[in-house]
């Protein structure tokens, strides 16, 4: 024999309008979103068996897990695997982690190409560096080699890394302008080293110091 539950309440929650609590034989058993509540139909007298009620908890699961996939992307953009990160640390479970992952994928809001296009760009507006420092960021995030590499393919699209250098050089050379040669030339070098570019880019810079 099926054991089942009556829904003896669907009751708006005070703090969550979007929210109600289901009781079942008089007894809060657990709370839905009201887009759960009309896609399952279920109303006050109804009875559950313990397979309908965890297909109504997994539709309220994959609901709220797509609801924060989508509040993280509009903060923004985000690669699959922080995506992934994130969605784990709000321990939602495996399986609708990957469901999640595949919705966004079907709406088109996941793409690790675009995201390292993206980011590669933004970067270099906001913080120029080399490709040494850009490709560790863009490995933090989870991206392939391939993802990577495109990345910084894009950041130097339109110019390149010891262009880069001498700029942010000549910059650092001016705010330096009271210190001793051999001073400023070791404070510009180490500003170069931290923002990741290639020795042989940094040894020409300062070679080539009078040029700045």
């Amino acid at each position: 024999m099926t054991v089942t539950f009556e829904i003896t309440g669907l009751v708006p929650q005070k703090k969550r309008k979007d929210r109600y609590s289901v009781f079942l034989d008089d007894e809060f058993a657990f709370g839905i979103h009201v887009d759960v509540l009309l896609k399952t139909g279920i109303a006050k007298g109804d009875r559950l068996d313990l397979e309908k009620i965890e297909e109504i908890q997994d539709l309220e699961e994959k609901r709220a897990a797509k609801d924060k996939a989508l509040r993280l992307l509009g903060v923004r953009a985000r690669s699959r695997s922080e995506m992934r990160q994130r969605l784990e640390r709000s321990d939602f479970s495996k399986p609708v982690i990957e469901w999640t992952l595949k919705e966004l994928d079907r709406l088109k809001l996941l793409d690790d190409t675009e995201f390292a296009k993206m980011f590669s760009r933004s970067r270099m507006v906001t913080k120029p560096v080399g490709a040494y420092y850009l490709r560790r960021e863009l490995f933090q995030k989870g991206l392939s080699e391939k993802d990577i590499e495109t990345g910084v393919n894009e950041a130097y699209r339109e110019t390149d890394e010891a262009t880069v250098a001498r700029e942010l050089a000549a910059k650092r050379k001016k705010m330096l302008k009271n210190k001793e040669e051999i001073k400023a030339k070791k404070r510009v070098s180490d500003f170069l080293q931290r923002r990741g570019f290639a020795f042989a880019i940094i040894h020409d810079v300062i070679d080539r110091w009078e040029e700045l």
